[in-house]
């Protein structure tokens, strides 16, 4: 006779009603959440686990489900061996990539490498056991912040930047901008930045920053860019324009940079800086308004220059009850300090007479005497900085650059002619003393104008020959038969484009090009070259003061270029940490 089959029972979900969940080790086998006791198949009976719950654990047996429940999900969320390790692992990894991202930010705001186990760890630490009320150490022993390790970080995420950017311009045509400046410690710190088309935008970035060992003239200076495209297989031909300052060894007929660069690229447009030219133009003075403009930085000085004058002045400013407490220093260097200090000094004008009536009675009366100046000077610098500000910015082009110095040429003779006629409106500090000016006065201020316009028509006289065709600005105005026969057809195929169009209206002449403008060769040829060339330098300017504040005295022996913290602080391309974190074994802080 055969023996009896045993039968075996399945685990079910109503047994929870009893406390019993099933066994991590065999899912059908019931084990009590109390105890954690396993029942064996054969006890895998409903009697047999409300008799387990009535004798082993009397006091929860008149518990109902959602008791039992609760428990199941407290045992659930309950770490184990296997969860512990895991979670370790993944909070270990995590750290480093925060390690990565806390050192970029640190790069980016341009601080000491030590910040980060001075004031990044302990703020970390602060945050956990004030407000989340946790033991911080895990999180932080996660995350490595030594000197060395954020050092490491930075000049990784530096390299990756630089890859990432030289892959680009290797297939593409770009625009430089360059120059050159000594540092603190007596190094000469050549940078450069470029501009080339990506896609739908036209990125403006770092290029390099380089120490050059000995002089800096132009066969250096091009030396120090050659090399540098070499080592990363970027054809200098891409190269299609080149922005500098006006000095010799820039823009030297023989040896200048601009020359070899030419020498290499023969089509390459070479440009200089309009923000130095437009600088360079408001020094045309005449010997009066010259000694008039000394005879005010030499009031400022006589109050700013002395703690004790400029405390007393400060108290004078509050008992005349004045906007402004304080003058502005007069800097060379700074292309706005005229007009500001002018303008702040005008403000300040009857203060600074009557100070100067105790303190130097002399320079007083030579103020004085030549305040019609200091205030025509105030305003007229005040119109050179308007100028100034409208050349500055990121996304320069040639076409604004043109438009903006054009205009200003219009504008001078229009305030020659008004104050020929008397009328101050476009001089308010002038105005001030209206009823004090003489005609000498004004035939000195007209000259004086008139001067500026020469040079300037004759310093930007290329600018002003800059050929911008209708078809541009306006594309969907033009006549495309009265345009060249070779872009034509491109024309018109542009003008019947609606998603070109739509461009246009949204985001301007600009954007449209950059977008679509590809897409129409013969135009984009003759177009790109408006778009890409840089009509300043003023990336590089901005970067040399970024240089500045990052080596302080305290400082002092930063290398801005090996350290990578040069770059990592001006450029627009962000590293890949995940990449970059991926390469290093996970190791928390000691």
């Amino acid at each position: 006779m055969a023996e009896n089959k045993k039968k075996c029972r399945q685990y079910n979900a109503n047994y929870i009603n009893y406390g019993f969940i099933p066994s991590p080790a065999n899912v059908h086998l019931p084990m009590c959440l109390l105890c954690e006791q396993v029942f064996s198949n054969e006890a895998m009976k409903p009697s047999r686990l409300q008799e387990h719950l009535s004798k082993k654990h009397p006091d929860k047996a008149s518990k109902d489900s959602a008791y039992f429940q609760s428990l199941r999900d407290q045992r659930s969320r309950r770490p184990t061996i296997n969860t512990m390790f895991a979670r370790s692992v993944n909070q270990t990894e995590s750290g480093l990539v925060a390690s990565y991202n806390i050192a970029l930010l640190i790069a980016k705001a341009g601080l000491p490498f030590t910040v980060g186990e001075s004031l990044v760890i302990p703020a970390i630490k602060e945050a956990i056991s004030t407000v989340m009320q946790r033991d911080p150490a895990p999180v932080t022993k996660a995350i490595p912040l030594s000197n060395d390790s954020v050092a490491l970080r930075i000049r990784e995420m530096s390299m990756d930047t630089e890859q990432q950017l030289c892959a680009t311009l290797r297939g593409c045509r770009f625009s430089i901008q360059l120059d050159e400046t000594t540092t603190a410690d007596n190094n000469v710190l050549l940078m450069a930045y470029v501009r080339y088309v990506s896609g739908r935008d036209l990125p403006e970035d770092f290029l390099f920053g380089e120490y050059l060992a000995t002089d800096t003239r132009g066969e250096t200076i091009f030396a120090a860019l050659t090399e540098f495209l070499r080592e990363r297989d970027i054809p200098v031909t891409n190269i299609i324009a080149c922005a500098t300052d006006g000095a010799p060894a820039m823009v030297g007929r023989y040896r200048g940079f601009a020359t070899l660069l030419k020498q290499q690229v023969p089509q390459v447009l070479t440009v200089h800086c309009i923000l130095h030219r437009h600088n360079l133009v408001s020094k045309k003075m005449s010997p009066s308004l010259h000694q008039s403009l000394d005879v005010a930085v030499k009031a400022i000085n006589k109050i700013k220059a002395h703690a004790l004058n400029d405390r007393l002045f400060r108290q004078l400013c509050g008992d005349n009850d004045e906007a402004f407490k304080r003058l502005l220093l007069h800097t060379e260097v700074r292309w706005l300090s005229k007009g500001n200090c002018l303008a702040r000094l005008c403000e300040l004008f009857h203060s600074v007479i009557e100070f100067l009536d105790q303190a130097d009675a002399t320079l007083k009366a030579k103020l004085w005497s030549c305040r019609h100046d200091i205030f025509y000077l105030s305003d007229f610098f005040g119109k050179m900085n308007e100028v100034t500000l409208k050349l500055q910015g990121d996304g320069m082009t040639l076409v604004h650059s043109k438009a903006t110095i054009c205009s200003f040429l219009a504008k001078l003779e229009l305030y020659q002619q008004n104050l020929g006629r008397r009328q101050f409106i476009n001089f308010p500090q002038l105005a001030k003393v209206l009823d004090e000016l003489t005609d000498s006065h004004l035939l000195l201020y007209t000259d004086h104008l008139k001067a500026v316009k020469a040079d300037m028509a004759i310093r930007f006289r290329d600018l002003q020959q800059l050929d911008v065709p209708d078809w541009v600005m306006e594309p969907w105005k033009a006549d495309a038969v009265s345009c060249e026969p070779e872009i034509q057809e491109s024309l018109i195929d542009l003008q019947n484009d609606e998603e070109a169009k739509a461009t246009f209206r949204t985001s301007g002449w600009r954007a449209m090009w950059v977008t679509q403008g590809q897409r129409f060769p013969p135009l984009w040829e003759r177009v790109h070259l408006l778009l890409l060339a840089f009509p300043t330098s003023y990336l590089v300017e901005q970067g040399f003061s970024q240089a500045l504040h990052m080596q302080t005295k305290y400082r002092n022996h930063l290398n801005l270029v090996s350290s990578g913290a040069l770059r990592l602080k001006l450029t627009s391309q962000c590293p890949d940490v995940k990449k970059l974190a991926a390469a290093h074994q996970a190791q928390g802080s000691h």
